[in-house]
């Protein structure tokens, strides 16, 4: 089965206008000819698109699976497009970024700001997900940096450790455990605590920790990012056990943060495609990247201190 370019674009184009007419108008078509292609389409996959209430239409499951596939491909020909037209305006200059969601929060910002102040000229887009999903999406879309917390290797790409310190344990503010400076993991014995999904990378190494003291944990909620598990620790449903980035964000929103005794030390993979794709633009935003982490290794020390 092989679909034409016609078929996807109007497919696209009613997921995102959420109707034939709107469709049809951004496709400078009429009704009857996308709702023609659309029926084409469904009989040739052999499934419907959408289910139809009079004439309103909702897409499937699968109408949702399948545009998550086809976005990505407007995603590039927009891209594209975008790169044309700043070519022509000789303002091409642009660095695109993946991260995951706790740096384009707690640590990429600083250094964005500090970036387009030295030259406002470039463009910077930031593609965030969690880590399975971006990981997947660096496979299929062009980015010039990766920052990722687990190894990532692609083809002719590198991914380089950057250390950025060790994982600090998070209370909601009036918790008894911040009564010490030093927390073992022992303090943790039956305490509710906020934890990872079994995805990330830093589940595992936290797990191997309490395993080793033969502590149990008391898990109240799962949460797939570390902006979320430090939000529901600064509400009070439990404590935690975090990276440095999101800690210190969130240092300032009322959680209070504590050294673990057990040492687990905290990587940024940085990913790089080939050199023969790498901008010097990129190259600069690395090197302050590297600036503004050592600054905010030293920031941790200072919090720590407090």
């Amino acid at each position: 089965m092989r679909l034409n370019q016609r078929q996807i674009e109007v497919f696209n184009a009613i997921m995102v206008h959420k109707s034939v007419t709107a469709a049809a108008a951004s496709l400078r078509t009429s009704q009857p000819t996308v709702s023609r292609e659309l029926r084409d389409l469904e009989k040739q996959i052999g499934f419907d698109l959408f289910n139809r209430f009079g004439k309103r239409l909702t897409p499937t499951s699968q109408a949702q699976l399948l545009h998550s596939v086809v976005a990505r491909s407007f995603v590039g020909m927009e891209e594209i497009s975008r790169v044309a037209t700043a070519i022509k305006g000789h303002n091409a200059a642009h660095i695109r970024i993946a991260c995951l969601p706790a740096y384009a929060e707690a640590f990429l910002p600083d250094v964005v700001h500090r970036f387009l102040k030295a030259r406002p000229q470039v463009h910077l887009s930031v593609h965030s997900l969690g880590e399975v999903a971006l990981r997947h999406d660096m496979t299929t879309q062009l980015f010039d940096i990766g920052l990722t917390e687990g190894s990532y290797d692609y083809d002719d790409a590198t991914t380089e450790k950057i250390d950025a310190g060790e994982l600090l344990c998070v209370f909601p503010a009036g918790h008894p455990l911040t009564a010490k400076s030093v927390i073992d993991p022992q303090d943790f014995q039956g305490v509710a605590f906020v934890y990872y999904s079994e995805e990330d990378p830093y589940r595992h190494k936290i797990d191997e920790v309490f395993d080793a003291a033969g502590v149990a944990r008391h898990f109240t909620l799962e949460t797939t990012t570390a902006t979320g598990l430090c939000s529901m620790v600064a509400a009070g449903v439990g404590v935690s056990i975090v990276n440095p980035f999101t800690a210190a964000h969130y240092a300032e929103r009322g959680v209070v943060l504590r050294k673990l005794s057990v040492r687990v030390s905290y990587h940024v993979n940085l990913w790089r495609p080939a050199k023969g794709l790498r901008s010097a633009h990129a190259d600069q935003f690395v090197r302050l990247l590297r600036q503004v982490t050592e600054e905010m290794k030293q920031r941790f020390k200072i919090l720590l201190a407090d």
